[in-house]
């Protein structure tokens, strides 16, 4: 590997006036808003469930789902020109390459809670009286995940890089494919005993939770987004020249998005994806 970037590296300066100058990997989340979906859309994308509009009658629907949804993870060359560097405070540089995340487009959840009192305990001595509640709760949650493999190409403009500390932001472009989506249905019940002497003050409690879950796979499809890379970076190496190699950073890359989801249609949605990464230069 170190070989073939070697004479690359040496191609590209000599045609293009660009050198690879360093190389980069991330690890992280994704957060975001999960698209607006409803019944008929898990219907379509899970059509052998078990699960039917007749089984959440009564109960109350939440749609609106943000939050980490999955992994993300990102590895690339860094070019530039050699001149660069010595010539402005300002350092532009280009980046190439691959990264991989987990997204939860689409969420809906349905929940019912059904409570009772099953008995009432006086006390013969003082009159105290301990109420005795039964509650049956039932949650459905439906997600349909995807899992992107993509090809990454940004540019980024960052503070004078003979600093320790830099600051750098840019714009991207990133394309490729949806592999192995899925859709997943679980339904979650709990059953609930408890002791109490009024509803602030439950001293003994007796539960009893189950749950079973539905998963299918789903068709690939398109994915492309359009990012904002911002991050702080951080030069290991003070005085050690082979330290001053070695860069930590922080990246954070929000996104406007594109998907293709076969069963359904195009959907846009905005994300974020933020890691923690470690760069070596060249």
């Amino acid at each position: 590997m170190v070989t073939s970037i070697t004479v690359v590296n040496a191609q590209m300066n000599e045609n293009l006036g660009f050198q690879i100058k360093a190389a980069n990997v991330q690890f992280g989340l994704t957060s975001g808003s999960s698209a607006i979906s409803n019944l008929s859309d898990f219907q379509k994308l899970a059509p052998n469930s078990d699960f039917k509009e007749s089984d959440v009658l009564g109960f109350k629907a939440q749609n609106n789902f943000f939050g980490p949804s999955g992994v993300t993870f990102n590895a690339n060359l860094v070019f530039a020109k050699p001149t660069e560097e010595n010539t402005s405070r300002l350092n532009t540089e280009f980046r190439l390459g691959i990264s991989f995340q987990q997204s939860d487009v689409f969420s809906l959840g349905y929940s019912r809670t059904d409570e009772f009192r099953v008995d009432t305990l006086t006390s013969a001595r003082n009159g105290d009286q301990t109420f005795i509640d039964s509650s049956y709760t039932q949650d459905y949650s439906l997600f349909y995940t995807q899992r992107h493999v993509m090809v990454d190409a940004d540019v980024t403009v960052s503070t004078d890089p003979n600093k320790r500390w830099k600051f750098y932001g840019g714009i991207g472009l990133s394309l490729g494919l949806s592999v192995a989506p899925y859709t997943s249905i679980s339904y979650n019940t709990r059953s609930a005993l408890e002791q109490s002497e009024n509803r602030f003050n439950t001293f003994d409690n007796e539960s009893d939770s189950e749950t079973t879950v539905e998963k299918f796979r789903n068709d690939g499809g398109f994915f492309g987004r359009l990012y904002v890379p911002l991050g702080i970076d951080f030069r290991i190496g003070k005085r050690k020249e082979s330290l001053k190699k070695y860069h930590l950073f922080v990246e954070s890359r929000t996104s406007l998005t594109v998907q293709s989801v076969p069963e359904l249609n195009l959907i846009t949605n905005t994300a974020t994806a933020t890691g923690f990464g470690v760069r070596y230069d060249f």
